[in-house]
């Protein structure tokens, strides 16, 4: 191959077939060019001691093939001086703690409001953690049999992420699995194991993403969060299944519960929900603007599977909507002048407990949308209307992006909902 030149470079090009080649400089050893169906890239190629280095220069177009030569001879001097700059640039990347690996991972990853939310109370548990905790793994059918001892584990945020082990992930993973929350502390205290899922899924994300971005793994650091796949850590989790039962008596006092909810907002978003089948938080989030009472219909942008949907509304879901616009306190449905977002929580966690001690039933918000499908079942709606008015995706099924339910359908369905429960309450 002769010099390579801002001519020659420019001609180079793959034989058909090919998916990359080098071209290697013939005066300057160890520099030369990758060429790409997409791109050409400069590096520099050498041996120090007994390892090879490969060393990225930059991209043609963005470097001129001479200022890639210049930064070539410099980089090769400083490596055969024992002078590694990428090394030392990594360096100072992993030198960063873990409270600003999370912060690194949260600040470029756009995530939904629920997904920042989880993080944020994930990252509670690499903080100072005390608490108690089964002495071994406990088997479900002998919660009372297996002992507690208390629990204290130190924080990790200032740690340097790098200097964080398999085995310390291990060990914090096996002891916050074990432990049970001061909620649940009693005649059959439990764990909740999914939690700890949750949390340290987190921690392996903001690990690859940061390991992805900076090329970590060309200075051999692998992700420390790996190690629960590997050692098969990770907890089972059922599929939870609890819904409110609408043939039964307590389904009742949990409607009555709800209109007489001392929270009016509350009260009205719970209902609605039900009524829709709707997400928690899309439900929340609405706005005036998403409501259009001439054509009676509700819509919901960007939900969790990446789709907007246009919805009929029911008389009963109307009338919920009436009363929240006559108390209108901002843009949004239910808004709430108490909340830092303007508009309900989510969950509104002391409505539900007193909804819970009103009607004696244990519920979350999940389970209004399990009781709709639930109940949807009984009623004989086609399973493509519910999977629709759940907004799941449509790749569950082709047959269901071909042929999406009419809006004639889904009022259909969503009437036949309504007036069971109103026969019911």
């Amino acid at each position: 191959m002769p010099k390579l030149t801002q001519s020659v470079v420019k001609s180079l090009t793959l034989a058909p077939g090919e998916s990359q080649k080098f071209y290697m400089d013939d005066e300057l050893t160890g520099f030369g060019v990758r060429v790409s169906p997409t791109k050409k890239v400069f590096y520099l190629q050498m041996r120090v001691g007994h390892k090879v280095m490969k060393r990225r220069l930059g991209e043609y177009g963005i470097k001129s093939v001479d200022q890639a030569r210049k930064l070539a001879l410099q980089m090769k001097a400083q490596l055969q001086s024992g002078v590694d700059p990428y090394a030392a640039k990594i360096k100072g990347v992993t030198n960063g703690t873990l409270a600003e690996l999370f912060s690194e991972y949260t600040k470029d990853v756009e995530h939904k409001e629920n997904t920042r939310i989880s993080i944020e109370r994930a990252k509670k548990k690499f903080c100072d953690v005390m608490g108690q905790a089964f002495k071994t793994k406990p088997n479900g059918r002998r919660f009372e049999t297996v002992e507690l001892v208390p629990v204290q584990l130190a924080s990790w945020m200032k740690r340097r992420y790098r200097d964080i082990t398999q085995d310390e992930v291990l060990a914090r993973f096996d002891a916050i699995s074990r432990m049970v929350p001061a909620r649940k502390l009693g005649d059959k205290p439990a764990p909740i194991t999914r939690t700890a899922n949750q949390a340290f899924k987190y921690l392996q994300a903001a690990y690859n993403y940061v390991i992805r971005k900076h090329g970590l793994t060309k200075m051999g650091f692998e992700n420390p969060v790996d190690i629960l796949k590997t050692a098969r850590r990770w907890s089972r989790i059922n599929r939870r299944s609890s819904f409110l039962d609408t043939s039964q008596p307590s389904f009742v006092q949990w409607w009555k519960a709800c209109e007489a909810c001392e929270s009016r907002v509350a009260g009205d978003y719970f209902l609605f929900t039900l009524l829709q089948g709707g997400r928690s938080i899309e439900c929340a989030t609405l706005k005036w603007g998403d409501i259009d009472f001439k054509k009676r219909e509700v819509a919901y942008w960007d939900t969790k599977n990446g789709l907007d949907y246009v919805f009929p509304l029911t008389p009963l879901a109307l009338t919920i909507l009436g009363r929240r616009r006559k108390e209108k306190v901002n843009d949004f449905v239910f808004g709430y002048k108490e909340s830092k977002t303007g508009r309900i929580p989510c969950p509104p966690q002391q409505a539900i407990k007193k909804i819970r001690r009103a009607c004696g039933e244990h519920w979350s918000m999940h389970d209004l949308r399990r009781t709709f499908t639930t109940t949807m079942t009984s009623l004989n709606v086609h399973a493509f209307t519910i999977a629709y008015l759940m907004k799941h995706s449509p790749t569950i099924t082709m047959t269901l992006s071909y042929a999406p339910p009419t809006k004639e359908q889904l009022l259909d369905a969503l009437m036949r909902f309504e007036q069971y429960v109103s026969t019911r309450v």
